[in-house]
């Protein structure tokens, strides 16, 4: 039965702020893209698994305090499979800053499925950035730091 894309996009928010990798993976296929508004470095773009392995956990882990940032939504609107969200991400970065930063979303969903197909996030990049930046309270994880540097942040 065909599940409401604003559901499917709902629990895949309720999924993204665990920052458990494996069941945010299971909310995309094998060829689910997405895409992010980042004029500076060029739209990047993850399809399949590199979602999680070159984006999603590099950002999280290199970037964020255990279990953050959590997103919240503030509204939605759907149009066929598609849905554009307003949400609020807040969480402590590593360096010791605070983040919070609004984003606009369109998420085409695949509703016999509940997967998302693709998904396009529009945020404040430059603040992103600046806010995630080395500070003496402390730095991005070195681990991550090619991926994160590719991503356009200061490590």
């Amino acid at each position: 039965m065909p599940q409401d894309p604003k559901d499917v996009v709902r629990r895949f928010f309720d999924t993204l702020s665990t920052g458990e990798f494996e069941k945010i993976a299971e909310c995309f296929t094998e060829d689910s893209t997405w895409t992010v508004n980042d004029v500076a470095n060029g739209f990047p773009s993850q399809r399949g698994r590199a979602i999680i392995d070159d984006f999603l956990q590099p950002v999280r882990e290199g970037l964020f305090e255990a279990g953050d940032p959590k997103v919240e939504v503030l509204r939605m609107i759907a149009e066929g499979s598609t849905v554009a969200a307003e949400t609020i991400a807040r969480g402590a970065l590593r360096n010791g800053n605070v983040y919070e930063n609004y984003y606009a979303w369109f998420i085409e969903v695949d509703s016999d499925t509940g997967k998302v197909l693709a998904l396009k996030e529009y945020m404040d990049s430059d603040y992103a950035h600046s806010i995630s930046a080395p500070t003496d309270e402390g730095s991005p994880d070195a681990q991550y730091a090619e991926q994160l540097k590719s991503l356009g942040h200061e490590v």
